[in-house]
């Protein structure tokens, strides 16, 4: 069987539309963060990012775990079940799926971790009885008095960690970009890492797309088959991307 892991972002997780033809791709297949800025505004506390990678004071982290392990994740559950696929929800905390320890930076980014270890055993279970597991990127580690708390941790970060553990055939991440883009604004079809960071150098890619790409670039030095970043089209767009027929998007390799 055919090993994919999908990681969803940007309006794809919260458009309706594009949700309802994303499950229906999901389901054709065989077997197998805008939300959280607007719950932050309630806090009336102002979301920073520091190199795509969110600070996380202790109110928002509740509301960054209520917003990614119980509405979205349970929301994509529910819809992927009307659609006769077998999900099943869970985060990082979940058997302890994502172990991490506190992420060290220029600067304190507060309850972000960084993944030490992957315990894939949960997911290779549910996949060998038949479910799709939907996972949060929350996940668990101790904080400085060594009580186990949960920690945010980069979607896109959680997500390759977690293909690489499962030896995935291929590792997909949807958002609302096309792709990797030149200084032209065009979708590159191919890139390699050496290209990527003269590319963050000049400024052409930055923001959220920089952890991205890095991140992308470790897993392939872990072992990891395929990457495909890509924007979200239609249901018949990403079942050919996923079956090789076609590639709409940037193949990291």
């Amino acid at each position: 069987m055919k090993k994919v892991v999908v990681k969803i972002g940007g309006s794809l997780a919260i458009d309706e539309a594009k949700l309802a033809d994303f499950v229906a791709a999901v389901s054709k297949l065989p077997a197998s963060g805008k939300d959280i800025n607007e719950n932050i505004s309630l806090l009336r506390e102002q979301p920073t990012f520091i190199d795509g990678l969110r600070v996380t004071t202790p109110s928002i982290m509740k509301m960054v775990e209520m917003t990614l392990s119980g509405h979205v994740n349970k929301k994509l559950v529910r819809m992927l079940l009307e659609n006769n696929c077998n999900a099943v929800g869970l985060s990082g905390v979940d058997a302890k799926l994502f172990e991490v320890v506190k992420k060290q930076g220029k600067v304190d980014l507060g309850l972000v971790g960084e993944v030490k270890k992957v315990n894939p055993k949960i997911v290779e279970t549910l996949w060998s009885a038949g479910f799709v597991p939907v996972v949060s990127p929350i996940s668990i580690g101790p904080d400085e008095n060594g009580k186990a708390v949960s920690w945010n941790v980069n979607a896109d970060t959680a997500a390759s960690e977690l293909a690489v553990a499962l030896h995935a055939d291929q590792f997909v991440l949807v958002s609302d970009v096309p792709g990797v883009m030149d200084d032209t604004k065009t979708v590159i079809p191919e890139l390699t890492e050496d290209a990527s960071e003269a590319l963050i150098e000049k400024g052409v890619i930055s923001g959220g797309m920089i952890p991205k790409v890095r991140e992308s670039f470790k897993s392939i030095s872990r072992g990891l088959k395929s990457i495909h970043i890509v924007g979200w089209k239609d249901a018949d767009h990403f079942v050919k991307q996923i079956n090789g027929e076609l590639n709409y998007g940037t193949i990291l390799g």
